[in-house]
């Protein structure tokens, strides 16, 4: 083993799991290089971190509250091997890991490790997770039935996935070209989606290495946590709301094209405004938003006040949208959250001959919005590397 990959590992509180996956991983990785990064824990992980002689160590700490990936931009800044990997502090790594991860990374950029998990969310199927029950948490951890079924794997062929994880490796290098994570994700969630979608953008590939192995508690230390467990909807809810308006797709789009669209909004309620922001670059109507904002810019770094300009103002958007609140319903609020597909579905099909010999050019309807292409640009491509704010 070449011994050229840092173990990234953020921590939030919850000292006795960062003990024990700390003391697993030395177990059998002895000389490994593990960073820990800590921002705003008060139960004493930054006195324990003092408190280790480990010279294969590498640890910061701060008490300013931070994102999870400030957290992982900080260890993948004060990490020195040519390689990182992503981990959380519920995790056991299998004793074949690190090679296993060595010999993938030799050929690819980009690496899913394979995930074991118990029975929480066995619904959600990835190729880079498999269901398999050795225990809860480390009081009940079954370790070495683990690492035997970790043995009785038989030699499996990797594969490319479109599936997204968290649970990666990468050459530092290539994260580093990007800008790593973005913190708009406050204080996580959706920070994994953005981070593959830009890095397949920049034209990386991720590929699934099924024999590195590792066995997850499952979200222990972040949603089921004593801090999270009664803010997890919201921060989920918040999360994926500024991942639209960074993007105006939601990750399951087939269209990945960030366009710059307008609303041109008639009869807006708070309902609708609150609804259908998300997607638009600018509401042009005669809401007042004053409480809108006060009430939801806590939840974005966007400045929304830039968001809502009078009715009768100019267009300036490339994508001119007009719609009818009183005609919210579901079948529009679909066409909402696919416009690109949408637009794209639209330009391409045979549908509306006569509309399109006679019509104007550019100008279509969908459900019921009205769509005006004032010009033919996208802008996906100036966010792959992540502007610090």
């Amino acid at each position: 083993m070449n011994n050229n990959i840092s173990l990234l590992i953020g921590l939030k509180n919850n000292l006795e799991y960062s003990k024990s996956c700390y003391y697993s991983i030395r177990e059998n990785y002895p000389e490994t290089e593990i960073v820990f990064v800590s921002y705003g824990s008060s139960d004493g992980t930054h006195l324990w971190l003092d408190s280790l002689q480990d010279e294969n160590l590498i640890y910061f700490y701060n008490e300013e509250e931070k994102t999870l990936s400030d957290t992982y931009n900080k260890a993948i800044e004060i990490s020195t091997k040519a390689h990182v990997c992503f981990l959380h502090n519920d995790m056991v790594i299998g004793r074949n890991f690190l090679s296993s991860l060595e010999e993938a990374l030799s050929t690819n950029n980009l690496v899913y490790y394979k995930v074991i998990e118990p029975p929480i969310f066995a619904s959600d199927k990835r190729l880079w997770k498999e269901i398999c029950d050795f225990g809860s948490d480390f009081e009940t951890f079954q370790f070495d039935l683990f690492f035997q079924f970790e043995k009785d794997q038989t030699a499996q062929k990797g594969e490319y996935t479109n599936d997204v994880s968290f649970f990666l490796a990468a050459k530092k290098e290539v994260l580093v070209k990007i800008n790593g994570l973005d913190p708009l994700f406050k204080p996580m969630f959706c920070e994994d989606d953005d981070l593959i979608l830009r890095l397949r953008m920049s034209g990386e590939k991720t590929f699934v290495c099924p024999d590195a192995i590792v066995y997850h508690f499952v979200s222990k230390t972040s949603r089921f946590s004593e801090e999270f467990r009664n803010k997890t909807k919201k921060i989920e809810e918040n999360s994926l709301r500024n991942f639209i308006r960074k993007w105006s797709f939601t990750n399951q789009s087939k269209v990945k094209r960030k366009l710059q669209y307008g609303l041109v909004l008639d009869n807006p309620t708070d309902n609708a405004v609150r609804e259908l922001e998300v997607f638009v670059d600018h509401i042009y109507s005669d809401y007042d938003a004053s409480k809108y904002i006060e009430d939801e810019q806590k939840n974005t770094r966007f400045d929304l006040t830039e968001k809502f300009r009078p009715k009768n103002a100019e267009v300036t958007d490339d994508v001119v949208i007009k719609f009818n609140a009183k005609k919210l319903s579901e079948k529009n609020r679909r066409t909402f959250r696919s416009l690109a597909d949408s637009i794209e579905d639209e330009k391409t099909s045979e549908k509306n001959f006569f509309q399109k010999l006679f019509g104007k050019p550019d100008h279509f309807k969908i459900n019921n919005l009205s769509f005006e292409l004032q010009q033919h640009k996208s802008y996906e491509q100036e966010l792959i590397t992540r502007k610090d704010v």
